[in-house]
């Protein structure tokens, strides 16, 4: 096949998210050793992920990777990816790409993610296991799968424990901040009866759940047990370091270019990969004590 530049377009939702440089590691040394450069692009917002795909485009990628992108609409997000799917259809130069955790789910492009309510099922056993029954969520109001299905797993969890359902425990925040966790977090810290535990929507709103028990002088793990999502390095740098769900952060960037290599040598199976995520126990999750109440 001519007209190939061997190189490869990375389209991230936030580059400065901390998810991702594991990923951006595993991607990179997967497509270097396959050939292939990489040109990594921001898609933050809709106008700015339009104008950088323009740009991959223009610099004729044989190839993109496009990262999950929460606009603030889901009909935004639906705009661009009928977008996407129609750049991959076209006739005359179609343009293979790889989706990383879709949303929304419905798509026809070859996809790659983590089982988000595997990784929701894993924190919620965890604590279930150490005997908790009053955890407490904290996630993002946002129309995206990572969210949902995080939230869909901590809810199914009552029912399989037979734990006391109460959405009060329920915290949704608008924006991944550290800062509105920790209000969050906060505001369930002062109910009474105060859960006992804390399964947060990633690590990053863990950060802010320990953030503000050490405010209130709520002691982790003896009287609050924390856990998050992703495995991301600052769970390791907090005190107490954070149990999380780890997401096989390289092995995804990977297998991201491996998938799309594949595409773009002219392979038409367009089966999607979904790795597991795997518990990560550290010093923030602790057996309930029973005095706790």
């Amino acid at each position: 096949m001519t007209n190939r530049t061997d190189t490869i377009g990375l389209l991230l939702s936030n580059v400065a998210n901390p998810y991702y440089p594991e990923f951006i590691l595993g991607l990179e040394t997967m497509a270097r050793s396959l050939g292939k450069n990489v040109i990594i692009c921001n898609a933050q917002d809709y106008d700015t992920a339009t104008q950088n795909l323009e740009l991959l485009l223009e610099k004729r990628v044989d190839g993109i990777v496009v990262t999950s992108i929460e606009f603030d609409s889901l009909k935004l997000q639906e705009k661009f990816h009928a977008h996407l799917e129609e750049l991959s259809q076209l006739k005359q130069k179609s343009i293979p790409i790889v989706l990383m955790d879709p949303n929304p789910r419905s798509t026809i492009l070859s996809c790659i993610e983590v089982d988000n309510y595997l990784a929701g099922r894993i924190a919620m056993s965890h604590l279930c296991e150490l005997g908790h029954r009053r955890i407490a969520h904290i996630s993002l109001e946002r129309d995206a799968n990572v969210w949902i299905e995080r939230l869909r797993a901590y809810k199914d969890a009552h029912h399989k424990y037979d734990l006391p359902f109460d959405s009060a425990r329920i915290e949704l925040i608008r924006f991944e901040s550290v800062k509105l966790a920790e209000e969050a977090a906060s505001r369930l810290l002062r109910m009474e009866p105060r859960p006992t535990a804390i399964f947060a929507g990633n690590d990053l709103l863990a950060v802010g759940a320990i953030h503000a028990a050490h405010r209130l002088g709520v002691k982790i793990p003896e009287e609050l047990s924390v856990i998050g999502v992703d495995g991301i390095s600052i769970g390791d740098q907090i005190y107490p370091r954070l149990t999380t769900v780890s997401h096989p952060q390289y092995k995804v960037g990977e297998a991201a270019v491996q998938l799309l290599v594949k595409k773009i040598n002219g392979d038409e199976d367009n089966s999607n990969i979904t790795l597991k995520p795997a518990l990560l126990i550290r010093e923030s999750t602790a057996l309930h004590r029973s005095n706790n109440g």
